[in-house]
């Protein structure tokens, strides 16, 4: 509080008098002596606790994690995914938020572009987003994946462990929603029947990529867990809301405004991932999960925040009760869960399986040359000029009558422009029925 003396001369004296104006007079504000914050409340002062204090910081500056920006000695190059590096720089490119500059970039400059690198070394977050085989280093690079037999956490029918960086750990979980939800034929708000999971996979997406994005990554102990039971799927982190923000009121202020109103605690992260396109809106995320929950007529999930741990929760829909205008009632894939522990490595051959069964969607039936288009798209979107060029084909004419044209008949793909089917920015991305092939193609690899 700053102390402002004003001094006002009493007509015909050399007399004054003094008043005292306080500025910013908070009464909510701390004040410090000897190091320590203190709180008034009228004419008591006494300590102000902790926990206030760092709320009271946050409101002014938003809640942010400051570990990720720390740089770590012993994080040396070769511990890093130099190939994913490059590979992301190509997608911040492809998506228009690099210029073509930066494809001339090697590793160290491109790390420095997305500044995961200063003179003194490697930050964290290099690690959390490109690092490889950090069991020893980083153990809170980890996913906890679980299916509960029932409404309770009581009986595994599946429980995985798995490690890696944020790409992998995100294939990881996609994987194993399309293993335990079903797969479901639906008209809803649409003339032609189409396959979507039964909660939708965008969703269930954007909820891990927030969690990812949004965790407390300094507690190495503690890891983000995925729990899907008969009625409900749950997604948790480690951290927490920001001081006095309500997801329900955030998720109405960025319908309303229809712009960012995201507070990322972790900067760096957040920003890598929105330039390689693996976040496509910045700030949008609540938004684009309820969007999604009411495009295909499921209820939107609730959220959970305490102290340590930020939980959404998606109710899974009583498939037996709904219809075409829903989900149809025949199922393309049913669940098909599994009885046994797993621990693996993403990208690693030493996966210990004991699991009876799963979903095998590689056996749906399909041409291996929509297979083979099917994983070269995977999660991105992409025009196809960019398809005809990782195909190695000549003739995009050929490659549209012959490849695109069929995967998207029988609802393998779809558009980024529906509405605009010969736009000319138009991409190809996958359906969840491509979607469910893609990922079981990865589980395959990694038994291999």
């Amino acid at each position: 509080m700053e102390i402002q003396p004003r001094y006002i001369k009493f007509p015909d004296t050399d007399k004054y008098l003094i008043v005292f104006e306080s500025i910013g007079n908070n009464p909510s504000a701390p004040f410090a002596y000897d190091g320590r914050p203190y709180q008034r409340f009228d004419s008591v002062t006494s300590v102000m606790p902790l926990e206030k204090l760092i709320r009271l910081h946050e409101k002014r500056r938003g809640l942010k994690y400051w570990w990720e920006k720390e740089v770590n000695p012993q994080l040396k190059l070769s511990m890093l995914d130099e190939g994913l590096v490059l590979k992301m720089i190509y997608a911040a490119v492809n998506e228009n938020r690099l210029t073509g500059l930066a494809l001339r970039d090697d590793t160290v400059t491109a790390l420095r572009r997305l500044n995961l690198m200063t003179d003194e070394g490697l930050r964290n977050a290099a690690a959390i987003l490109f690092g490889k085989d950090m069991r020893q280093e980083y153990p809170q690079c980890s996913l906890r994946m679980a299916r509960f037999k029932g409404v309770k956490k009581v009986d595994f029918l599946d429980n995985r462990w798995v490690e890696g960086n944020i790409f992998e750990l995100m294939d990881a979980a996609m994987s194993f929603f399309f293993k335990h939800l079903s797969l479901t034929g639906t008209t809803h708000h649409r003339i032609r029947r189409k396959e979507e999971l039964e909660v939708p996979s965008n969703a269930l997406r954007e909820a891990c990529l927030n969690a990812f994005t949004h965790r407390a990554w300094q507690f190495d102990n503690l890891q983000v867990n995925i729990a899907i039971y008969d009625d409900r799927v749950e997604i948790e982190n480690p951290g927490r809301f920001p001081a006095d923000v309500n997801p329900n009121e955030l998720e109405r202020s960025e319908e309303e405004n229809k712009k960012n109103t995201s507070q990322p605690p972790n900067e760096i992260i957040a920003n890598v991932l929105y330039l390689t396109g693996t976040t496509e809106h910045w700030g949008r995320g609540l938004a684009l999960i309820y969007d999604e929950c009411d495009r295909i007529g499921v209820e939107r999930p609730r959220y959970l925040n305490d102290s340590h741990f930020v939980r959404i929760i998606f109710k899974r829909p009583d498939m037996s009760k709904w219809t075409h205008d829903g989900f149809a009632n025949d199922t393309v894939a049913t669940e098909n869960d599994t009885v046994g522990v797993s621990k693996d490595k993403v990208g690693v051959s030493s996966e210990r399986e004991n699991s009876s069964e799963q979903s095998d969607y590689t056996q749906i039936s399909c041409s291996p040359k929509i297979r083979e288009l099917i994983n070269i798209i995977g999660e991105s979107w992409l025009s196809a000029f960019d398809l005809t060029d990782k195909l190695g084909l000549k003739s995009r004419n050929s490659f549209v009558r012959n490849r695109l044209n069929p995967a998207l008949e029988q609802g393998y793909i779809e558009l980024m422009y529906p509405e605009s089917p010969k736009a000319p920015k138009q991409r190809y991305g996958l359906s969840d029925k491509g979607k469910a092939i893609y990922y079981a193609g990865l589980n395959s690899l990694k038994k291999e």
